[in-house]
Order: structure tokens, then C-alpha cells, then sequence
């Protein structure tokens, strides 16, 4: 058995502000106030979809698309990958790729209704939406209200998109602890931060097939030396995304008057739902002026998360 005395933070999941801008129109960058643990992030720029790739934002109209009655339509290929729900989805004039905030209302060839668990590699689908595409990449299309699977398809049509696949997907390492992302909106953004790691127990399989277990001990989460913070105007949703789907979670938070404390008095418990996407669960109401933190158990273990909110 190995054990780490310190605990860490969720590395590779740096805060990003992600600013929207109405019609689709590209603005200016800048510098915004975000939720890294030094409470900053950079403002990047949007773009409309069809034009999401790694390159700089152009005014240009969008590639593949028409716009009737303010919505934009984009003709995509729908490209799974992992077994965590992964996918891409590549513009079919464009070549651009993307992902999708899944809207509730999709459907197959023949018009009923489906989940997004029925879409099937190859399919090329005809998406609805605002046009606005954050400038990361991939591409992020949080305005998406509708999508039509237009033509079947066949899975051996996507192989020709294995080499952009590879590019950003690798088979998760089973060593690695599953890391921990917040989402949620304000007036202005979309925001996406890092979680701190606390206490953790894991175990995975060793090149010789044996079980090796890794432990990481933490003291309460009053006493955490870095523990990241989140800042909002007002009671928010918050989702939390798992880098592997958990078999539990529950969440318990603590007035920030304890912090510093070495002993803590009991937690309040607070409410977690499931959603359709299996690594996401949604924490409805988020106050300011809390520290909290997220138990998740799988199988082969489990890990602690914490962080806190203040009022912006």
C-alpha cells in the first residue's frame, strides 16, 4: 500500500470564464474575475457554431449553417468515443468539432423522440440552436434547442475522425484518482472551476495484476491549505462533473465562520440529484459563505472535495 500524507489539488481542471455574447457575434477578450484559487480567470471570446476550432475568432458568418427566425442550423456527425459518454460532434462543412449541451428535445430519423443514449456512431444530425460556440477547443455550444438525427449513417464513417479523437482523448490511466469540475452560470458566463482534492482511498490493478491501493490522508476541510474558491452574486446552481462516473455522491456543507477550526461540529446535509449525463450530478442552490464538501464512492474507492463560496 502507498499513502501520500498530503492531499492535493484537482490539477489539469484550471477555472475558466467562459464569456457569452448575444447573436452570435464574437467580442472582445479580456480580464474578468473567475474562480481559480486566486479568484481569477481570463475572458476568452465566442464564436459561432461551425467556426469552433483552435485558431483565432473571425466575423465571418458561419460555414454549413442557415439562420431562420434567429435559430442556426449545423449538420454534424455524431462521434462517441470511451465508454464514459465521450463524444464529438464534426461539422459537416466546416470540419470543426465541438460538443453540445444536450438539449431535451432530440429525435430519430422517423421524428420520435429519444435520449441522447440512442444516437449512434456516424449519425449525421441536424442541431438547432443560437449559434453562439465558446472558443475552446473543442468547441462548446452551451445554445443548442434542438437536434434531428437527419441521415443513419454508419459507425465506419467516423473512423476518418480517429486521428482528432486520439488528439484529445486518451484511455483514462486507472492509477489516477477521478478528479472533480464545477459548472454553473451567472449574468455574464459560464463558468467552469477546479475543485480542491482532500482525503482519498483508491486502488487499481498493477502491471503484474496485483491490487495495489493508494492512500491520501487529509485533516478536516476547515484546515485544508488550499482550498479553492467559487464567487457568485446570488443562490446558484451548481453541477458537478466527474472525470468517472461515481457510484455515490453526497454532499455536506459548513458555515465559513469554522474555517481554521480543527474540530467541526456537524454538517449539514444537502441535497444532490442525478442527471441523464451518469458523471454529472446537480446541486440546486448553492449559497455564499460556505465550505463544502463532496464525498463520491466508486467500487475501488473513494475521494473527498471541497471548496468554498463567496459572495461576489
Amino acid at each position: 500500500m502507498r499513502k501520500r500524507g498530503k492531499y492535493r489539488t484537482a490539477a489539469g481542471m484550471a477555472a475558466l470564464l467562459l464569456a457569452l455574447t448575444a447573436g452570435g457575434c464574437a467580442s472582445d477578450s479580456g480580464t474578468a474575475e473567475g474562480t481559480s484559487s486566486s479568484s481569477s480567470a481570463e475572458q476568452t471570446k465566442t464564436m459561432t457554431a461551425g467556426q469552433a476550432d483552435s485558431s483565432a475568432v473571425s466575423d465571418s458568418s458561419v460555414q454549413g449553417s442557415s439562420e431562420q427566425e434567429g435559430q442556426v442550423e449545423n449538420l454534424a456527425m455524431y462521434v462517441p468515443y470511451g465508454d464514459e459518454g465521450g463524444y464529438l460532434m464534426v461539422d459537416q462543412e466546416s470540419g470543426s468539432v465541438f460538443t453540445v449541451t444536450m438539449p431535451e428535445e432530440i429525435y430519430d430519423i422517423d421524428g420520435n423522440k429519444i435520449g441522447q443514449e440512442d444516437l449512434e456512431k456516424g449519425n449525421i444530425l441536424r442541431i438547432y440552436g443560437n449559434g453562439i460556440m465558446m472558443n475552446s477547443y473543442p468547441g462548446q455550444y452551451p445554445g443548442v434547442t434542438k437536434i434531428q438525427v437527419e441521415e443513419t449513417g454508419s459507425p465506419s464513417d467516423a473512423d476518418q475522425y480517429q486521428e482528432i479523437i486520439d488528439g484529445i482523448y486518451q484511455e483514462p490511466d486507472p492509477a489516477e484518482v477521478p478528479l472533480l469540475s464545477l459548472e454553473y452560470r451567472t449574468t455574464q458566463a459560464i463558468v467552469s472551476a477546479a475543485t480542491s482534492t482532500g482525503s482519498y482511498r483508491w486502488e487499481y490493478p498493477a502491471e503484474d495484476g496485483t491490487m495495489t491501493e493508494e492512500v491520501a490522508d487529509a485533516p478536516v476541510i476547515s484546515q485544508w491549505e488550499v482550498l479553492n474558491e467559487i464567487d457568485f452574486a446570488e443562490p446558484t446552481d451548481l453541477t458537478l462533473s466527474f472525470t468517472e462516473t461515481p457510484k455515490q455522491v453526497t454532499v455536506t456543507r459548513w458555515s465559513e465562520s469554522v474555517k481554521g477550526q480543527a474540530e467541526l461540529p456537524e454538517g449539514e446535509a444537502v441535497e444532490v440529484k442525478e442527471t441523464e449525463n451518469a458523471q454529472q450530478y446537480l446541486l440546486e442552490k448553492a449559497d455564499t459563505g460556505y465550505l463544502y464538501l463532496v464525498k463520491a464512492e466508486w467500487e475501488n474507492g473513494y475521494t473527498d472535495y471541497g471548496f468554498q463560496t463567496i459572495k461576489k
